[in-house]
């Protein structure tokens, strides 16, 4: 079969200030054993080389605009898509080669999905691989990501093109969840399902978003509380939504409590950590009151 006879994909990469990675993000588009591909790389304001390696690939369709965070440049590049499918693919990943023609085929056997996700190994720093424990639950899939968000990365997912005409693209907004964000809105209305089997390499690294637990925790708690106003009428929804909830405010929010207890100890760091007593109250009060009972934020006010 040539590509003639298969779908278009589009494989969208944004990339800010990773040319260091990108190249392996592209080769592992390259290398895909489905054979009917397009890459698109956007270049998000980046002042590193990411111009200069995206634009040595003949194939690659480059796109360059101002820095405005990962949802923008995605969306930048969904407005570029021709492919049937598409795939958004963070340049510090690799899909595994058979990642695309599994994706696609599990869509055709199930014509009513939205997109199909699948399991993803991790590169640590040293280089070396592992498999983490990944729960993809079935039944109500919209609950399923109300309690967990076991999606781990874009580049898991492929998704029918059609699905952005009902629902738009990322929201920026959404920050650091706008891939949640999106996927939990099509989960709404729309069936999606996993295939099970491990597609992407996430790679992991001291620049990662997930890093900054502060920004991690608002925009978690944020798009977590727009869920809110769907579940209402229903136990098992509002039951999933709290522990969901619940589960992001404890990563994340506990987190930011010992930074801030560590910063409140030092006197060049108090200025964040009034930053990040602020994003507790906001959103994780509990948090905030594990900070004021430790007695460190006295430091906080100023003595007369």
């Amino acid at each position: 079969m040539t590509s003639l006879d298969h779908p278009l994909t589009s494989v969208v990469i944004p990339c800010y200030n990773a040319a260091r990675f990108l190249p392996d993000a592209i080769d592992s588009a390259l290398r895909q054993t489905y054979p009917a591909i397009e890459i698109i790389v956007v270049n998000d304001g980046s002042t590193d080389d990411t111009a200069a390696v995206a634009q040595k690939y003949d194939s690659v369709r480059y796109v360059e605009q101002r820095n405005q965070g990962a949802a923008v440049a995605r969306n930048a590049g969904l407005r570029e898509c021709r492919g049937d499918y598409v795939v958004f693919l963070d340049a510090d990943d690799r899909l595994l080669p058979h990642a695309v023609a599994t994706g696609i085929e599990w869509l055709d056997r199930h014509q009513d999905w939205a997109f199909v996700t699948g399991h993803v190994e991790v590169i640590r720093q040293d280089g070396t691989v592992f498999v983490p424990s990944q729960s993809h639950r079935g039944g109500n899939t919209y609950i399923a990501l109300l309690r967990s968000n076991y999606i781990w990365t874009p580049g898991a997912v492929i998704y029918r093109r059609s699905v952005f005409d009902t629902v738009g693209g990322y929201d920026p907004s959404a920050g650091g969840s706008a891939d949640y964000d999106l996927n939990i809105r099509i989960a709404r209305r729309f069936a999606i399902g996993c295939h099970h089997q491990v597609i992407l390499q996430y790679r992991r690294h001291g620049s990662n978003m997930s890093a900054d637990c502060g920004y991690m925790l608002q925009s978690a708690v944020k798009v977590r509380r727009s869920q809110r106003r769907y579940v209402p009428r229903d136990k098992e929804a509002e039951e999933a939504w709290k522990t969901g909830m619940g589960f992001v405010q404890d990563r994340y929010g506990g987190r930011l409590v010992e930074q801030v207890k560590a910063d409140l100890r030092v006197a060049g760091r108090r200025r964040r950590a009034l930053r990040g007593m602020l994003r507790l109250l906001k959103y994780y009060p509990a948090g905030a009151i594990q900070v004021v009972s430790a007695g460190l934020t006295r430091v906080l006010i100023p003595r007369r």
